[in-house]
C-alpha cells in the first residue's frame, strides 16, 4: 500500500508464529515452504511483478528465509528461552550483508517499505537508514508476544505494540532533523560519498552491522552446543 504502508507492522507477526510449529524431529526445510512462499510472493510484488527480477526474487526470497531455518538450529541446540529475537539480528545482519555486498544489484530492504514515508523516520540520521528495518521487525515481534503467540490478546503488550508502532511516527512529526535516504546510504557504502550529517558519517549503518556480529556469535555457540550434546 504505497501511501500508507501499515500492513508491513503486521505482515511478520504470522511469520513469526509458524516457527512455533517446528517439531525438533523434522528436517531443516520442513515447516518452512509457507514462510519461503510468503517472502517470494512480497519480494515479487514490491518488485511490481516484473519477470525479469524472478533471479533476484528467488534468492532474496531463500536468503530471508534461512534467517528463520538458523533460529531453528539455534532454538534446537540452545532451548526455547532463545525467545524470537534472535530472528531479528538474523534477518538485520543478512541486510547488512547484501548491502555490504550489493549483490544482488536490486536488492529490497526491509525498510524500502516506508520509501513513500520518509516523514515517518526523521530519527533515521541516528539509526541509519535500516533503523527502518529494525522498527518494523520490532513492532512486529511484539504483536506477535501481544496475541499471537498464547492464541489470546495481552493487552498490557498490545497496548505497547501501540507505542511501539506510534512513538517514532510522533517523534518525526516533532523534530526537524535530516532523513537518509536508500540513496544516500548506498552511495555512503558504494560511492564513498558522506552525507552532510556528522552521525551519520561516524557510525553508517550501525544496527544491522551490530546484528550480524551478534548472529555470528548465537550461530557460533549454537553449533559448539550441538557437538557437544552429540558428544
Amino acid at each position: 500500500m504505497k501511501s500508507f504502508p501499515l500492513l508491513i507492522f503486521v505482515g511478520f507477526a504470522p511469520l513469526f508464529a509458524l516457527t512455533d510449529q517446528i517439531k525438533k524431529e523434522e528436517v531443516f526445510w520442513e515447516s518452512f515452504e509457507w514462510i519461503l512462499l510468503a517472502l517470494c510472493i512480497s519480494f515479487f510484488a514490491a518488485h511490481f511483478f516484473s519477470l525479469h527480477l524472478l533471479p533476484t526474487v528467488f534468492i532474496q526470497g531463500i536468503s530471508f528465509t534461512l534467517c528463520f531455518i538458523a533460529y531453528k538450529f539455534a532454538k534446537q541446540s540452545l532451548g526455547d528461552r532463545l525467545g524470537k529475537l534472535p530472528i531479528l539480528f538474523f534477518w538485520l545482519g543478512l541486510e547488512y550483508i547484501f548491502l555490504k555486498l550489493h549483490w544482488p544489484a536490486n536488492s529490497l530492504f526491509l525498510g524500502d517499505a516506508l520509501i513513500l514515508q520518509m516523514d515517518w523516520q526523521h530519527w533515521n540520521g541516528y539509526t541509519g537508514y535500516l533503523g527502518a528495518s529494525f522498527w518494523i521487525l520490532l513492532v512486529n515481534l511484539v504483536l506477535y508476544y501481544s496475541y499471537f503467540k498464547t492464541g489470546k490478546m495481552n493487552w498490557p503488550l498490545f497496548i505497547l505494540f501501540l507505542i511501539t508502532l506510534s512513538v517514532p511516527i510522533v517523534y518525526s512529526y516533532i523534530v526537524d532533523e535530516k532523513v537518509i535516504s536508500r540513496e544516500m546510504m548506498t552511495s555512503f557504502y558504494y560511492k564513498n560519498e558522506i552525507p552532510s550529517l556528522h552521525t551519520y558519517e561516524k557510525r553508517g549503518e550501525f544496527i544491522p552491522r551490530t546484528a550480524a556480529w551478534i548472529s555470528i556469535l548465537i550461530l557460533l555457540f549454537a553449533l559448539v552446543k550441538n557437538k557437544t550434546k552429540k558428544k
